[in-house]
């Protein structure tokens, strides 16, 4: 196990889980972000008002969680906003409950010394998409893609927080609010920097074939509220044929079958 240095250039981290009736799965979350070997971490939670045994779960680690609170919100980015606006860190990360770091060491090995946070405003990784019955890697695709999409994950990345404290989340997208920041920043120049190291489990989360497509559009809509193109829209176009052939083929092929097709990331 790696153990920080405490050295004064070790920037303070700042780990936001939100959480909404999350008691099945936030303690494996807040176990991951509690044993990361990094000791300069800052740990806050923002639950949407809980009603089953959430808040009881976050008492029960209280005393090693630096802020909580529990109240009402207007959705995911709301209550992402409001993690934002109260980090002390140099840098913020958002570990939504049912979502881990890759091991016990990552944090350590980002930010134990300057090879990766100096000259960037945001750090981001590689991600593996936890399905339940299995997992898949997902490499980061080019920056240069991020109009068809994320092209990393928000759990896989480092946001300087004097950045994102002036650029919170838009309420306007319940889906894409992540794409919209990241595309903003990306399109304004803001400095990336990738980090060759897997950071991060997503769980997903078995949205339906609506929300997929209600992704699907607000992705569109962010991008053409930044740069109409052809090119763009025949592509989302296509995105939406091929999300109705998806929504016909799980009707009709075996479950195994899906599944390979998952694996495979298609």
């Amino acid at each position: 196990m790696l153990k920080s240095k405490k050295l004064k250039d070790n920037p303070l981290i700042s780990i936001v889980t939100v959480v909404f009736n999350g008691e099945e799965f936030l303690e494996e979350t807040i176990k991951s972000v509690l044993n990361q070997t990094y000791d300069n971490l800052e740990y806050i939670i923002i639950d949407g008002g809980s009603v089953d045994g959430t808040v009881d779960i976050i008492k029960k680690y209280e005393n090693r969680i630096s802020y909580w609170l529990s109240e009402g919100d207007n959705g995911i980015y709301d209550a992402m906003n409001k993690g934002i606006k109260i980090a002390n860190g140099k840098w913020i990360n958002f570990m939504n409950a049912g979502d881990k770091f890759y091991n016990n060491d990552i944090c350590y090995e980002i930010f134990n010394d300057g090879k990766y946070f100096t000259d960037a405003d945001i750090l981001y990784g590689d991600l593996i998409v936890d399905y339940g019955e299995f997992q898949r890697f997902a490499k980061v695709d080019s920056l240069d893609n991020m109009w068809r999409g994320m092209v990393f994950s928000h759990q896989s990345a480092f946001i300087k927080t004097s950045y994102h404290q002036k650029n919170i989340y838009s309420l306007n997208y319940k889906i894409g609010g992540d794409l919209e920041f990241f595309y903003q920043a990306f399109n304004n120049g803001r400095r990336f920097k990738y980090i060759d190291k897997i950071v991060s489990i997503m769980e997903v989360d078995g949205f339906s074939d609506s929300h997929r497509f209600h992704s699907i559009w607000q992705k569109h809509q962010i991008v053409n509220d930044y740069k109409f193109s052809l090119r763009y829209n025949i592509y989302y176009i296509y995105l939406y044929v091929d999300q109705c052939f998806r929504k016909i083929a799980k009707k009709i092929l075996p479950s195994n079958i899906v599944n390979i097709i998952k694996k495979k990331g298609f």
